[in-house]
């Protein structure tokens, strides 16, 4: 492994201010495919990809707004246009979710661990063209209303919304981890 791999890998941070452009087609067929390399027990291939571009992103913000109307009990119409809005604060928005299956060997919580493996896979292929992205969620996610909104099934589990464009500032680094309070050595 090389050493300019673990800094690439240590300089990838979450970028909320993106801006045109965004991955093409084919970039995006080469960042999924190499994510969909990511550990998978079963060979399950539990990952699923969804992605809103252009007015496209007008169906998500109906889904942001649909579900803001389940939850509020008094939310004034005018406020459609700002929950429309959130699905364009990027180029494009990749939705990922978890096909879950059932299987006798691997529990549905491998299967999200293998989209989220991917996912993470995801935005380090942005990363890599030069593109910034950043992983959102949230309570809507976890709701079967969404799932309903984004025509999902109900055993399906949305794993996150990554938000992709170019980084309209240059990225700010983040602190190193401390890792004596994350890290456990087990020798004897």
């Amino acid at each position: 492994m090389s050493k300019e791999f673990i800094t690439f890998m240590r300089n990838r941070v979450s970028q909320s201010l993106l801006i045109t452009p965004a991955p093409t087609t084919i970039e995006w067929t080469s960042i999924l495919s190499a994510a969909s390399r990511a550990p998978d027990h079963g060979n399950l291939k539990p990952w699923r990809f969804r992605i809103y571009e252009g007015e496209g992103r007008t169906k998500l913000g109906q889904v942001y707004w649909q579900h803001a109307l389940s939850e509020v009990n008094s939310i004034p119409a005018n406020k459609e246009e700002a929950f429309i809005k959130k699905a364009f604060r990027a180029p494009t928005v990749l939705l990922v979710y978890a096909n879950i299956q059932k299987h006798p060997k691997v529990p549905e919580i491998e299967q999200v661990m293998a989209v989220s493996a991917a996912t993470q896979q995801v935005l380090l292929g942005l990363s890599a063209l030069g593109y910034g992205a950043i992983w959102r969620s949230g309570p809507a996610c976890f709701t079967q209303k969404t799932k309903a909104l984004l025509s999902l099934k109900e055993t399906d589990q949305i794993v996150g919304l990554i938000y992709v464009g170019t980084p309209k500032e240059k990225p700010s680094s983040i602190p190193e981890v401390d890792l004596e309070n994350h890290l456990e050595w087990v020798r004897d």
